[in-house]
């Protein structure tokens, strides 16, 4: 461990380090880093007088701990678990998980539907017509989101719309999504997707777009920044219950909101995409897999 008192801000993960440093620890620490590992709240409450006999140890011992994980007292470590816990409290203590395979299916099944139902009672079917109206208008689809599942929606957004013969550019960077909306223009779109909707250089991409007359759409959070800075709004937010062991439940509720315009989409256009998939899967019949059956390319 780095020598001083202090070497960062009150932004550090106290508890990361804590955990770090605790192999190193002679015996009376690492009891002290143990009793804050599983029990941080009742460690922060406790005072200096009640701290030492609950963990077993003296209070110079516990002074001593806190110069050792680079706290200037007992009052500088406590307000930095404090700040730890508001950011990640539900991660030192997780919900109870299923304890069986067959648990977890059950319970992922019904998240799955539990997502689906809500982004479905939150869509409203004029937005979804008039996202419609500018996906079809004619020009490109520039489709912009980062982050862990934004990302890769962009991907999806590209992976549904071309089959039907629209053009489609995903892009995951900040930068380049601004110099992409930066050579826009009316008949162009810009189709955000956030999940949270507070995406800096995500706003920026929609408002530069915007700046140059293409329609904007975002599927995001209703009330966020993206939300409010957008033409067209598809909301889907998907509560989460608080299991921070499973995959997030949002990622099929922004699916859905995904496939409803794809899918409407098609039909409006059906000559053109039937085309369009025909020529798809003569290729991918003739050159990938000759199995007809198969779904087309996915």
């Amino acid at each position: 461990m780095n020598s001083g008192t202090h070497s960062d801000g009150a932004s550090g993960d106290i508890l990361a380090r804590i955990r770090d440093a605790e192999p190193e620890m002679s015996r009376s620490q690492r009891k002290i880093a143990q009793a804050i590992l599983r029990a941080p709240h009742t460690f922060a409450e406790k005072p200096i007088e009640d701290l030492a006999p609950w963990i077993g140890v003296s209070a110079p011992t516990i002074t001593r701990f806190c110069r050792l994980v680079h706290c200037n007292g007992l009052r500088e470590l406590k307000l930095r678990i404090m700040g730890s816990m508001r950011v990640g409290s539900r991660y030192l203590a997780p919900t109870d998980p299923p304890r069986t395979a067959e648990g977890v299916r059950a319970e992922l099944l019904a998240r799955a539907q539990s997502a689906l139902i809500a982004a479905d009672h939150q869509l409203p079917p004029e937005a979804v017509e008039r996202a419609l109206d500018a996906l079809l208008s004619g020009g490109v689809i520039y489709a912009f989101g980062s982050g862990g599942v934004s990302s890769w929606l962009v991907d999806e957004i590209q992976n549904r719309l071309f089959r039907i013969g629209l053009r489609v550019v995903p892009c995951r960077d900040g930068t380049m999504a601004t110099m992409f909306a930066a050579t826009l223009g009316r008949g162009d779109v810009v189709l955000c997707v956030s999940l949270g909707g507070e995406n800096g250089p995500l706003l920026t991409a929609a408002r530069v777009g915007r700046e140059y007359g293409a329609t904007t759409i975002a599927i995001t959070a209703p009330g966020s920044s993206l939300a409010e800075g957008v033409d067209i709004l598809l909301p889907c937010r998907v509560p989460d219950n608080g299991d921070v062991l499973g995959p997030t439940s949002s990622r099929y509720g922004f699916l859905f909101v995904i496939d409803v315009l794809a899918f409407a989409a098609a039909i409006r256009i059906r000559p053109r995409a039937m085309e369009t998939l025909r020529r798809l899967k003569q290729q991918f019949v003739s050159e990938i897999d000759g199995e007809l059956d198969r779904p087309l390319a996915d």
